[in-house]
């Protein structure tokens, strides 16, 4: 029997890798403008989520603080199956035990850059997959950026022979209208500041790896 993890020849071994997930939404124009019309309509319903966005996110509006349940509403199921399939995907990408463990949605909530607001380096705690996914960009739109999160590698780094994404400290990502991105909950990201009289809307969710039910 072979084992895997012998390699028989010289060359780089890929250990420890930051896996991300990008998908589109097939189709996207059809349903765009109902998803615009829908975060908006929730900013305008949900005092309780504007009013604890003034206090934490300046001038944008999230409904992180009050309403994560989105996937439960009929009008979001076409978007629910779309993140659904892609987190089946990613687990199955990972060759994560899909057999006995399933990815499961466990929040989805709406996010407004307004001008001048941003989102400063943060992780996703209590999920294993988390994403966002882009609604409506305009030209100019901050992009999502990541951070290594190999802390030792700051220490020293040496001098690398181009911007390449894997060689970096910091990577970034333009959004695109109807682009999903998945990755680890465990992973830093941010989203710079905006700077254009233009609002970004995304909407945020995580996935959790629950046992499936045995009948």
């Amino acid at each position: 029997m072979t084992n895997g993890n012998n390699q028989k020849r010289d060359g780089l071994r890929i250990l420890f890798p930051t896996l991300i997930y990008e998908g589109w939404f097939p189709n996207f124009s059809s349903i765009q403008q109902q998803l615009v019309n829908f975060n908006l309509r929730l900013r305008e319903d949900d005092r309780e989520g504007r009013e604890e966005s003034s206090k934490e996110y300046s001038t944008g509006f999230t409904s992180y603080f009050s309403r994560q349940d989105l996937y439960k509403l009929p009008e979001l199921q076409p978007l629910f199956q779309f993140l659904q399939q892609s987190a089946n995907n990613y687990a199955q990408q990972h060759h994560w035990d899909t057999q006995n463990y399933t990815p499961t949605i466990n929040s989805l909530w709406g996010n407004i850059n307004s001008q001048y607001s941003f989102h400063a380096e943060h992780i996703h705690p209590y999920s294993h997959i988390s994403g966002v996914f882009y609604v409506d960009t305009p030209a100019g739109s901050p992009s999502i950026t990541f951070k290594d999160p190999r802390v030792g590698r700051w220490m020293m780094p040496p001098t690398a022979d181009g911007a390449r994404p894997e060689n970096t400290f910091n990577a970034t990502v333009a959004p695109e209208s109807g682009k999903l991105m998945m990755f680890p909950s465990w992973l830093e990201h941010s989203v710079g500041q905006n700077m254009d009289d233009i609002e970004r809307i995304s909407m945020s969710f995580n996935f959790e790896m629950r046992q499936k039910q045995t009948s």
